[in-house]
């Protein structure tokens, strides 16, 4: 229905990219929070609390740290409200082959992200039937998204993300009263539980070691993760800096409450598990909820990684037809029709690569990595100067892309293989 709605008002390629800049507030907030949490984040995050423990309880509080950060950048871009990307605002002040730059290698990374939801999704939509091999299942769940983000734009994004997230937000607390229940142990009972084990236990957190290294290393590079097209693109859809300032202010409060639930999940499994193996945390929470439950579940998880899915499809074919194609088409000026349909066809092409990309790593955690190296090293610092209001020229941008590039580069092949240790952050 709202794709079919969505697609008689898309007439420019302004309101598939932002929309008209005249949505509510709590709209706002809820397909902020829809892009924020996906579903390969939550596959994540609960393994990852069950393996690391309190390390990655800290990690994933920074979501919420990342979206209050973001207000506070929403609050100095009234210069740039006008504009439908980051690779616009970056070529706005730093010229043409920056925003091209910019637009690659967000593209790059946010493929990336697509991945992680895909995989997702196909997990998702195989619970109900085995005929098929796991490859259709992903072809299957890639043409799902595609097909109403390319022909429905931002609006059709936006209101789908609004039905997907409440789905999720009704079943995941359901998810984790379950999982207590079996433990068959108070809160009170828990909690001293957690404390007698050393992955749990601040003096050991806290102290100096490679692991807790790695973490902030990782925590460091989602807080420079905030620039991410699709979220910045939520600023771009605010009528004014007022409202983006407000509505990722609540998204952030908000986020408290959904980070916890799937905190409390990922507690939950250690306490009746402790020693599961990473690998079979889902697994064991599948096989230890009702059966009458388990179809709420799925789609509750269809719904999360769709939501996210579309968010960086409909960002990444903005960026290509308008920051990529336009700036570099010799044929005169686009008109919007033209755009609109560049849009539409990038839609697909990006999402078929991230599908490719899916048939060949299936790490949630390396595909976050792999984003984050595309995209911290290259756009954040010219983004976060142009925000401040540093000016620079061309040559400057391009050779601090540059050696970002060359240094994630380097870091990946002779670093990281040493230390374990991503370097996204370091060399931003």
């Amino acid at each position: 229905m709202f794709l079919t709605k969505s697609a008689k008002v898309l007439t420019t390629f302004s309101d598939y990219a932002v929309g008209r800049k005249n949505f509510s507030t709590a709209t706002l907030v809820a397909t902020i929070l829809a892009t924020a949490f996906g579903g390969g984040g939550f596959i994540r995050t609960v393994q990852y609390v069950h393996k690391q423990g309190l390390y990655w309880i800290m990690f994933s509080v920074l979501i919420a740290v990342t979206l209050w950060i973001t207000s506070l950048i929403a609050g100095r871009m009234k210069p740039f409200m006008h504009h439908l990307s980051i690779a616009e605002t970056i070529g706005s002040i730093y010229g043409c082959m920056p925003r091209v730059v910019t637009a690659v290698c967000n593209v790059m990374g946010s493929i990336a992200i697509l991945a992680m939801q895909i995989h997702v999704m196909a997990h998702a939509i195989s619970v109900y039937t085995d005929l098929f091999h796991p490859r259709i299942m992903t072809t299957l769940a890639t043409l799902i998204f595609i097909t109403y983000t390319a022909w429905g734009g931002v609006r059709a994004v936006t209101y789908t993300d609004i039905f997907q997230l409440i789905t999720f937000i009704i079943i995941i607390p359901i998810l984790a009263w379950l999982l207590f229940q079996q433990t068959g142990k108070s809160i009170i009972e828990v909690v001293s539980l957690l404390g007698t084990q050393e992955k749990f236990q601040y003096s050991h957190v806290f102290s100096w070691s490679a692991n807790l290294l790695s973490v902030i290393s990782l925590g460091l590079s989602g807080l420079a993760f905030v620039i991410s097209p699709p979220i910045l693109q939520r600023v771009y859809m605010a009528s004014s800096t007022m409202q983006a300032k407000k509505g990722f202010l609540y998204a952030s409060i908000c986020s408290l409450v959904i980070i916890s639930f799937m905190l409390l999940v990922g507690i939950a499994v250690f306490v009746n598990a402790p020693n599961l193996p990473i690998q079979d945390v889902w697994e064991y929470i599948i096989d230890h909820i009702p059966p009458c439950f388990k179809s709420f579940f799925y789609i509750g998880f269809l719904a999360l990684a769709m939501s996210t899915a579309d968010s960086h499809l409909n960002a990444c074919a903005v960026m290509v037809s308008h920051d990529i194609i336009e700036p570099m088409w010799r044929k005169g000026a686009i008109v919007s029709a033209q755009k609109l349909a560049f849009a539409q066809s990038a839609s697909i092409i990006v999402g078929m690569c991230a599908m490719v990309l899916t048939f060949y790593c299936t790490d949630l955690l390396e595909l976050l990595k792999l984003a984050l190296d595309f995209s911290v090293p290259i756009a954040t610092a010219p983004f976060i100067f142009a925000v401040l209001g540093f000016k620079g020229d061309a040559k400057t941008a391009l050779t601090g892309m540059v050696v970002g590039a060359l240094s994630i580069i380097v870091w990946k092949i002779w670093v990281e293989p040493t230390i374990d240790i991503n370097g996204a952050f370091f060399v931003c």
